[in-house]
């Protein structure tokens, strides 16, 4: 028997558990979402846009108890409600399904559509939540609201309730649905996290998206969210239903968690790709971008088999440039004279696997695609194609997804790039073209489930090889994909480069390192749940750039603390060796993602923490143009702290440790527990600091033993803090020299080839 507690009369009926208690007002159509500290959401809605029909709203009109019943999923059991509005004789029904545990602390919802009349009916947004009061500690003024982007490049930040939304336009960064801007009104795609300065706060998102676009937002006069998923005009047939996308919303005091665990329902739902090793490899774009020629990859490839397993990636990836146009994947320019077949066996047989970029729905103006089948894009009005992008020196279009005759030459393309070129890795990038809200041949589709049919056929083109996708709309992609940008393009340069003001353009979307960046942590809490994060490239280059050594720092530390993909795109053999080490120095990747500790307080998070299981990681970072100090969170418990690359003990220290951090700078310490005896406090093999290199530590009471294996570096030295007074002993290593650094601290210099074992020593000086 389930533990929800169901109580119901005439007016109410409430759902209790230990987390939250759900009370639907019947009489009144409304309903309640909180937790037993009162915050959450408070007379809600639910309603639907039917055309010609008007909106068909629960507010004011009433539920009736269709079904009761207890339930058991994989997340648990519970009891599921089902609502329905009460209505008209000629009007369609519409449903409400609530789902509560009995141990989680968050609801889900379904709303449905079921067509009783005679004839089509058509369906628009969908709002699951509709204007439900929020209620936080404090105003909301002093509120914060996670603000997700639509698609890869979109900008991701907090934004601060006191002032106005970041607006973005249509059709690259933003979709082209959405509510009327309006003074005080936030607007995120598929999830939002609204958080107050106590720290209490409520999530609130879709944890399916395969169907339909979806967003949440919040007004701050009320304050209320709302939730709406779109159905875009979909015809529900006499005796049809339609669903939204399932809602999930959470009253939280961890709203950080609170996302993860939002992020976990959603893998779960949409089916996401798990995976065993994160994706590492070299790119051509970030050199020489539409430039690169075979030559270059060559150069690359033989740089990268040279290097052996210092530099152990698997990809060698082949960028924009190689195309005769945007749309004629398979036809070569001049620059690549052997073709795809020879340059992919000479990637093999360099120990390597091969990549490949593509921009699969978008054509471009100039095309012999666009000559020979100009009915194959979407029409933004009746004979005039949609256009989805300017660039290449052109006008590119979106690809009509809804065509059949399309979907069979998109299923050729990337057939003959797998199986005829034997590429094992495609990045597809721009792919937003496939969702632009425009007129296709078959208006059938939603926009979600439209550009989700060309992925498909992608996907089973390609197989089980690796998918990479980029510019792509977040929701619609999980499941699909193997890995996800989830960013604006780094670059070479620090600040985004003054543009031309253009109405879909924001200047956070722009290419810059500090835009990719800024993607990087806010989106932390997708690696790992739906697919791996792709933080873009890793550019370690002294020429040919603009980023300073401590950008170049940053940009390293940040790929290394957020665990997604790493792929370097410097021409190598240009780069110094001491700037080559920097890459070696994030492999193998460790593949966990910090976490952003101040999310919720910072208009761009200056603290990532990174639990390694023997020790924390603490990145520290200054935004600014002058040095600051930035407050370490060290804890409660005493313990030492050693700083990475400066590779020297900070001290011992609780609570919190200020350090002076460097104009656009950072500080990456190890935390580990203070010992009495000699412990490993740093290493100069990882920059994770042991958590892929040390496989165990230890103590028998008058020794130290070290299990190590083999990382990309191979030469260097880890540091143990010994008690003062004490001298060190190393055995199991013959070229291993140890040396005081500073008091009570012994650096061990030693090759890492193969795995070793060192027995530490600490005995009286």
């Amino acid at each position: 028997m389930s533990s929800v507690r169901v109580t119901q009369d005439d007016r109410e009926l409430v759902l209790e558990t230990e987390h939250l208690r759900v009370t639907v007002r019947l009489n009144r159509g409304t309903f309640d979402v909180v937790n037993s500290g009162g915050i959450g959401v408070r007379d809600a809605a639910a309603s639907i846009e039917v055309r010609g029909l008007g909106v068909l709203t629960s507010l004011g009109v009433g539920f009736t108890v269709e079904d009761s019943s207890e339930f058991r999923d994989s997340r648990g059991g519970g009891v599921c409600v089902r609502l329905t509005r009460e209505r008209e004789e000629e009007e369609p029904e519409m449903a409400l399904s609530l789902w509560v545990y009995e141990t989680l602390p968050y609801v889900l919802l379904r709303l449905e559509l079921r067509n009783r009349g005679r004839s089509e009916v058509r369906a628009g947004a969908m709002k699951s939540l509709d204007a439900g009061r929020v209620e936080l500690p404090s105003r909301p003024e002093g509120w914060r609201f996670y603000k997700n982007g639509w698609q890869s490049w979109s900008p991701t930040l907090v934004v601060p309730c006191s002032g106005e939304d970041l607006q973005v336009a249509p059709p690259v960064a933003a979709p082209g649905t959405s509510p009327a801007p309006a003074s005080g009104r936030f607007v995120s795609e598929l999830v939002t996290v609204v958080v107050a300065p106590e720290g209490q706060g409520v999530t609130a998102g879709f944890v399916t998206s395969a169907d339909q676009f979806s967003q949440v937002w919040l007004d701050r006069d009320g304050p209320q969210i709302t939730a709406a998923s779109y159905a875009d005009g979909s015809i529900v047939e006499s005796g049809g239903t339609i669903a939204a996308e399932l809602l999930y919303v959470e009253p939280t005091a961890a709203p950080l968690t609170s996302l993860g665990s939002f992020g976990d329902v959603l893998a779960a739902e949409m089916e996401a790709i798990p995976y065993d090793d994160v994706a590492s490899g070299w790119c051509s774009w970030y050199q020489y971008f539409t430039g690169v020629a075979e030559d270059d990859v060559v150069a690359n490839l033989e740089r990268l088999a040279s290097e052996g397993d210092g530099l152990p990636v698997r990809y060698v990836q082949i960028d924009d440039g190689y195309q005769a146009d945007i749309g004629d994947w398979l036809t070569l320019n001049e620059k690549f004279p052997s073709g795809m077949k020879s340059l992919v066996a000479r990637i093999h047989d360099g120990g390597f696997e091969a990549g490949l970029w593509l921009a699969p729905f978008l054509v471009g103006a100039n095309s012999q695609l666009y000559r020979d089948h100009p009915d194959w894009v979407v029409q933004f009005k009746p004979g005039v194609p949609y256009v989805a992008t300017i660039n290449w020196g052109q006008l590119c279009y979106a690809l009509d997804l809804s065509r059949d005759d399309v979907i069979e030459w998109l299923g050729e393309v990337f057939t003959t790039v797998v199986d005829e070129w034997g590429f094992d890795y495609v990045k597809i990038d721009f792919i937003y073209g496939g969702a632009v809200d425009g007129i296709r041949a078959n208006g059938d589709y939603t926009r979600a489930q439209v550009y989700r049919r060309g992925l498909q056929t992608i996907r089973d083109a390609v197989g089980d090889r690796f998918i990479l996708g980029c510019g792509n709309p977040l929701g619609p992609s999980v499941g699909l994909i193997d890995g996800s940008r989830i960013g604006p393009d780094v670059a070479p340069f620090w600040d985004p480069k003054p543009f031309e003001p253009r109405p879909e353009r924001n200047e956070m979307m722009e290419p810059s390192a500090l835009n990719s960046i800024r993607n990087t942590i806010t989106r932390f809490w997708m690696h790992d749940r739906l697919w791996m994060n792709d933080p873009d490239c890793l550019l370690v280059r002294a020429s040919d750039t603009s980023l300073t050594e401590d950008e170049v720092r940053t940009l390293t530390t940040v790929i290394a603390m957020t665990g997604g993909m790493v792929l370097d795109s410097d021409d190598l053999g240009r780069v110094s060796a001491e700037r080559r080490a920097l890459i070696s120095m994030l492999l193998p990747v460790y593949g966990k993602s910090a976490v952003p500790l101040d999310l919720f307080r910072s208009e761009m998070p200056q603290v990532l923490e990174l639990d390694c299981g023997s020790h924390r990681m603490l990145a520290l970072f200054n935004w600014s143009d002058e040095a600051m100090q930035v407050n370490a969170p060290i804890g409660e418990t005493a313990s030492v702290v050693f700083d990475v690359w400066e590779r020297e003990y900070v001290g011992e220290a609780t609570g919190e440790m200020p350090l002076e951090v460097r104009s656009h700078g950072c500080r990456l310490v190890s935390v580990r527990e203070a010992e009495t005896r000699p412990q490993v406090i740093g290493s100069t093999f990882h920059l994770l600091q042991g958590a892929c290199e040390i496989e165990e530590e230890l103590w028998d009471g008058e020794k130290l033993a070290v299990s190590l294996k083999p990382v990309a570096m191979k030469d260097g030295a880890i540091y143990v803090r010994v008690p003062n007074g004490k001298r060190v002993t190393v055995h199991g290593a013959d070229d291993a020299v140890a040396s005081i650094t500073g008091e009570g601290i012994c650096s061990i210099v030693f090759e890492l080839r193969e795995p070793r074992e060192l027995t530490i020593a600490a005995d009286e000086g």
